[in-house]
């Protein structure tokens, strides 16, 4: 008797589990961030934190928080950076803050192949509906105790999603020669 308690205990413990996975998966799947992808193109040197890199934006203005800052002379490239972000909410600050995100994801990027600038060169937020379908069946927990699965009638929703992508480089900056153009020898 005893056994089947613990077992019956396990059970309940892994329903639990499972309950909070999906939960978690559900909640997080409102608003995600992909890293993206990095095409390394260039020399790549020991890695740096986040905080070494310096941000430039091509042509200046396109995110408003970033200060434009001159683009250095010379540096030489390192890496082909894109990373986005998706939200379901069109508030103008849930958008700027998936934006953040995604500068800091650039940064680190580019700080691990030892680059100490990124230079944002396009900014897109796009907008698409997406369609979400029930699954047609759900659980229904009978008199008896027993749970079974029962056909349900599909819903269908449609929800707005937002995408914002930045295309940046990561670039090296060799902070002896870099405003003059010419490397010294």
């Amino acid at each position: 008797m005893r056994i089947q308690r613990r077992m019956g205990g396990l059970s309940n413990r892994w329903k639990a589990w499972i309950c909070l996975a999906m939960a978690s998966a559900f909640l997080m799947g409102c608003e995600t961030t992909n890293s993206g992808y990095t095409e390394v193109t260039g020399k790549v040197r020991p890695a740096l934190t986040e905080w070494d890199v310096d941000l430039y934006q091509d042509p200046p203005g396109q995110l408003t928080w970033i200060p434009d800052m001159e683009i250095p002379v010379t540096f030489e490239q390192v890496a082909k950076l894109e990373s986005s972000a998706t939200a379901m909410n069109q508030n103008r600050a849930t958008i700027d803050e998936k934006t953040t995100n995604i500068v800091s994801d650039l940064k680190k990027r580019a700080a691990k192949l030892g680059a100490n600038g990124v230079i944002i060169r396009e900014v897109r937020v796009s907008e698409e509906v997406i369609e979400r379908q029930s699954s047609g069946y759900e659980n229904v927990r009978f008199p008896d105790g027993s749970i079974r699965q029962v056909e349900a009638p599909v819903y269908t929703t449609y929800e707005r999603v937002y995408k914002v992508t930045l295309l940046a480089d990561s670039v090296y900056l060799d902070w002896d020669t870099v405003w003059i153009g010419e490397p010294n020898s």
